[in-house]
């Protein structure tokens, strides 16, 4: 009778012994001195093989279904750090978990816990509190991080060059809008911005030019008719580097990307004849075509046939039951008089001898609609 092979313990079940579990599968020690050994050992056992965020988890645990902790108490002890709550109480509750009775498990090592529980619930309140005390930092909103950038920079520069120049009596100030804008790192969403904070001006100096406001025009009283011309120049000028800006912000914007349906979700709903027995014809299958640059098609009840022609670099597209992308001028459809006759070439020769093949049409040659129908067969297709 072959002996049953022996499981070897590894180092740290040698030195600790195995996990503490009790009950009639496993007495407790009766003997005093007994009990305080094992009791020893076991906490020692499940200090040594601590898990700290399992550890925490079972103190939780604990201090919710013994001390019946509420919800709100359970996220402040999450709130500190675990180690201030779990350090000295862990194996003890994992001795109470594993079926450890009576001493030295007493009413003392009882109070102890919840005294620390306790302890760490009021410690999670006070964060708790401090958290939801703190003023909430201010969002600024991206257009107003705009302006504001605006107002500390081009706007000051615009200031200083053109509104300064009034009064020491320049009004030929040139300002680089184009070149400024790009300089200071704006984008396409600062143009309007700026151009309603220079308008105020504009319109009033407009405004006192052509006398179409008292206010305006004695405010500005003292600058002569040629000279307001000159300043409604400069902000004509600037209105152009802002169309000038505009264009070459959407010149520089990206295209998005078109997502392309697969190939099974553009023939989902597209209808033919799957085969054809008074014709002998079956259809391939249309997964074949998108992607693909020339497709015959037959119609069996109309007796026409079709080459469908695309240059399209992304090839045929199927939208329905519609082809999308075919080449009006280069597709061809025609009624066959004997398409018992030439049906067979069209499944017979090569894309390049297909070439002549319209040649010997003697019907009425049009350009297809690029609708497939329940009564269409398709034939072959090519890249």
């Amino acid at each position: 009778m072959a002996r049953k092979k022996r499981r070897l313990k590894n180092a740290d079940e040698a030195l600790m012994g195995p996990k503490p579990n009790y009950g009639p599968h496993n007495p407790m020690p009766e003997k005093e001195d007994l009990r305080i050994r094992e009791y020893r050992r076991a906490t020692n056992w499940f200090y040594y093989f601590e898990n700290k965020k399992n550890a925490e988890v079972v103190c939780q645990n604990y201090a919710k279904t013994h001390l019946g902790f509420t919800k709100d108490q359970i996220n402040n002890l999450k709130k500190i750090q675990g180690w201030k709550y779990r350090m000295g109480i862990y194996p003890h509750i994992e001795m109470i978990n594993n079926g450890w009775v009576g001493e030295p498990l007493n009413q003392k090592v009882f109070d102890m816990i919840k005294d620390k529980l306790i302890a760490a619930d009021k410690a999670g309140s006070k964060i708790v509190k401090e958290i939801s005390n703190k003023p909430k930092p201010v969002v600024i909103p991206p257009a107003e991080r705009t302006r504001r950038k605006l107002l500390e920079t081009l706007y000051v520069e615009y200031d200083e060059i053109i509104v300064e120049g009034w009064f020491e009596e320049n009004y030929t100030q040139k300002f680089n809008l184009y070149s400024r804008f790009k300089g200071a790192g704006f984008k396409g969403n600062a143009i309007e911005p700026f151009r309603r904070m220079i308008s105020i001006d504009y319109e009033t100096i407009k405004d006192a030019y052509e006398k179409t406001c008292d206010q305006a025009v004695e405010a500005y009283s003292h600058i002569s008719k040629a000279n307001k011309k000159k300043i409604l120049n400069q902000f004509e000028d600037m209105f152009k580097d802002m169309e000038k800006l505009k264009q070459s912000f959407r010149a520089q914007r990206i295209p998005r990307a078109v997502k392309r349906k697969t190939s099974d979700e553009q023939v989902k709903n597209l209808q033919y004849l799957q085969e054809c027995d008074e014709s002998k014809l079956a259809s391939i299958n249309p997964v074949l075509i998108p992607g693909k640059s020339k497709m015959w098609v037959y119609n069996t009840k109309q007796r026409r046939l079709t080459e469908y022609v695309t240059t399209a670099t992304d090839g045929f597209l199927i939208a329905g039951t519609s082809i999308k992308n075919h080449d009006e001028k280069e597709s061809k459809t025609a009624t066959l008089r004997k398409p018992e006759d030439m049906l067979p070439l069209v499944l017979s020769k090569t894309e390049k001898q297909l070439e002549k093949f319209w040649k010997d049409i003697t019907t009425k040659i049009t350009s297809p609609n690029g609708r497939i129908n329940k009564d269409c067969i398709i034939m072959r297709v090519f890249e």
